[in-house]
């Protein structure tokens, strides 16, 4: 079986639980621990993690990877079904994480995570008992509590109470949380500012609704961006795809894993150079497709700020200015103009071709005010420079738009023409002063 490491300490300890399992259940194969349990031979397995902003592996995933005596490939769920009560269960547990944090420090690596995946009956055990079994197999494999990245299912959380005694346990040993597959089915934003985990990781439908539904593409940027309030670091999980990352750099992801960027090997090495080259490539399109995108969004607006543009110095009152509105809304594409006072408030009804029914009585109007808006105050700070807000949600007609706005000074008086246009493209639109060449 695996020799045992750190005797002097064992010795003083006495009775070791790390060591007693990993002394009866682990064997190498080369440098790498194997575990055995149920005439099953444990193989570990990583999967590379890896940061966008630096464009290499952060850390890895431990996966097991369960043979039979001939040789052939068992799959996880069976091997857990091989675990018949709760004691089973927790023994497994502790097995797969021992043969991970021995591999991962057989690795010889620096710097770098070991992510670990926790099983709920983790729980029940934690009731009973005072230290948690981790500290010792880190103790026993000399690995840092703080290179350490515990993974916890989101919908696997059967007592939040306990959840979070479990949670603040870990954080107290110096390690890292992680709720794992957030968005499978539901996302509850309570535990995330219940348990504080560190990071969460973006389950793989999420990514996978987001290439065919435009409306769940453009969620991806606000539930990262949200994700990031709660002061969490956001990895999407499942990227198989060169499309699939393009989303996940224009959400500002921080981590991203998956089988584009590195299957479950042993061979981390030659995944890590290779696969760092292939993001400098999609930092590289990315940027093109941004460049790109940004020309296509204003080559579409190009017409409306080709006529707002000569209004500056032009319009004499608020009786032109509000005749030329009316002219304005009749273009294609736009939802409805309407003039604000230099205090935000609207004046007069709204200049438009038609709403829908359903949103008439929430549509604005005369004396609504629109000072929180971010339209109004940037047009009011930048007077005679227009301004392109968006996308975002239109409540008239509860769908996506953009403003287009700009401050004008007449006869003493500050006047903000703003105009809704329909919107149906992408999410990451240019926002500030029309100063695209």
């Amino acid at each position: 079986m695996l020799a045992l490491r750190k005797e002097s300490t064992l010795e003083a300890r006495g009775v070791d639980r790390a060591a007693r399992l990993v002394g009866d259940c682990m064997t190498r194969n080369g440098l790498w621990g194997v575990g055995h349990f149920s005439g099953l031979k444990l193989n570990g397995a990583f999967q590379p993690i890896y940061c966008l902003s630096h464009k290499r592996p952060v850390g890895y995933e431990g996966l097991i990877r369960p043979v039979d005596s001939q040789g052939q490939v068992v799959a996880p769920g069976a091997l857990f079904g091989r675990a018949g009560n709760p004691e089973q269960r927790v023994h497994l547990d502790r097995l797969c994480r021992a043969v991970h944090i021995h591999n991962f420090t057989m690795l010889g690596l620096d710097e770098g995570w070991l992510f670990l995946n926790l099983n709920p009956n983790l729980f029940w055990t934690f009731k009973r008992e005072t230290v948690a079994f981790t500290v010792d197999l880190l103790e026993h494999f000399g690995l840092d509590s703080n290179r350490v990245v515990l993974e916890i299912l989101e919908q696997s959380i059967p007592d939040e109470g306990l959840m979070g005694e479990l949670v603040d346990h870990y954080h107290e040993m110096g390690c890292l949380v992680a709720i794992d597959d957030f968005g499978s089915g539901h996302a509850n934003f309570d535990r995330i500012w219940r348990f504080r985990p560190d990071i969460v990781k973006l389950d793989r439908s999420i990514i996978a609704n987001a290439i065919h539904n435009p409306h769940a593409r453009r969620m991806v940027p606000g539930l990262v961006s949200l994700l990031h309030q709660t002061g969490a670091m956001v990895l999407i999980e499942g990227i198989e795809t060169h499309d699939e990352a393009m989303i996940a750099l224009d959400a500002e992801a921080d981590f991203v894993q998956g089988f584009l960027f590195g299957t479950p090997m042993t061979d981390l090495a030659t995944v890590g150079g290779v696969k760092s080259e292939m993001l400098q490539k999609l930092a590289g399109r990315f940027r093109r497709r941004l460049v790109a995108d940004t020309k296509r969004q204003f080559k579409e607006i190009r017409g409306y700020l080709d006529l707002l543009e000569p209004w500056v110095g032009m319009v004499d009152s608020f009786d032109a200015l509000r005749r030329r509105g009316e002219a304005f809304a009749l273009m294609d594409g736009v939802k409805r103009c309407f003039i604000l006072n230099h205090r935000g408030s609207q004046v007069g009804p709204n200049m438009t071709v038609g709403h829908a029914p359903h949103f008439a009585h929430i549509a604005g109007g005369d004396g609504a005010d629109w000072s929180r808006r971010t339209y109004y105050r940037r047009a009011v700070g930048r007077p005679g420079a227009i301004q392109v807000i968006g996308p975002y949600f239109s409540q008239p007609d509860a769908g996506m738009c953009i403003t287009l706005s700009i401050a004008l000074e007449i006869a003493g008086a500050v006047w903000v023409f703003c105009a809704d246009i329909e919107w149906n493209g992408s999410a990451d639109m240019i926002v500030g002063e029309n100063r695209f060449e």
